[in-house]
């Protein structure tokens, strides 16, 4: 196994932990002004690590096929990533509304209130903030652990640790955050390994943080009319 793609990937993988976890830590204390998404520094900083995760894919010693960089069927993996993304945000639907009513202290809302937009002029710009967002946790997740690790390691053992790795990076999100994000983890992973393509999972990963937006919408114009009436 090269050396420098270990050390550079455990690295790489250590410092987006600790900011996380500090990020998460801030947001209890501190509502932001601006949509996080949107932040110049925020994007700059995430397109950077997107560049040392593709030097890193270089470094791995294994070919893009096997990193998921040259798809077979791109038009096809398109459409099932958008087919997948759908069916993973209507299957965690009913869960997480019977979580927000019953059981409130499994999930916290803090991330997403800095995520969503503040106003319909916003939803075009967030939901483009959101595809580097996608791009950087599947090549990290996805395309450098299990693609390029993958001749060195029991792959699908490898999938299950990282999806809970995964899971426990959205801790902020309470725990059915990690629980719901550890399965979504799975599901990528399940289809990374079946089709080779990092293409079909940034999509899914996509079209899932986008229907994720809106329906964290839903709940809060809900939230918001029953306390109305309430009054």
């Amino acid at each position: 196994m090269p050396i420098l793609f270990a050390l550079g990937l455990l690295t790489l993988l250590g410092f987006m932990s600790f900011a996380t976890y500090r990020t998460g830590q801030l947001l209890k204390e501190w509502e932001p002004e601006e949509n996080l998404l949107l932040l110049p520094t925020e994007n700059v900083v995430r397109l950077g690590l997107i560049a040392v995760s593709v030097g890193l894919g270089f470094l791995s010693g294994v070919g893009p096929e096997t990193l998921g960089w040259i798809p077979a069927d791109p038009i096809g993996d398109i459409f099932l990533g958008v087919g997948v993304g759908v069916a993973v945000s209507l299957i965690l639907f009913f869960p997480s509304q019977w979580v927000r009513r019953r059981r409130p202290q499994l999930y916290s809302d803090v991330v997403m209130r800095s995520i969503r937009p503040r106003s319909r002029s916003q939803w075009p710009w967030v939901i483009l903030a959101l595809i580097p967002v996608a791009v950087l946790e599947e090549l990290l997740f996805r395309s450098l652990l299990l693609g390029g690790f993958s001749p060195y390691v029991n792959v699908l053992f490898f999938a299950i640790a990282a999806s809970i790795f995964f899971g426990l990076l959205h801790l902020p999100q309470g725990e059915w955050g990690v629980v719901a994000v550890t399965l979504v983890g799975l599901a990528f992973s399940a289809l990374f390994l079946w089709r080779g393509s990092l293409l079909l999972v940034v999509v899914a990963h996509w079209v899932a943080n986008i229907l994720q937006l809106i329906q964290a919408e839903w709940f809060a114009s809900r939230d918001q009319s029953e306390m109305q009436g309430a009054d």
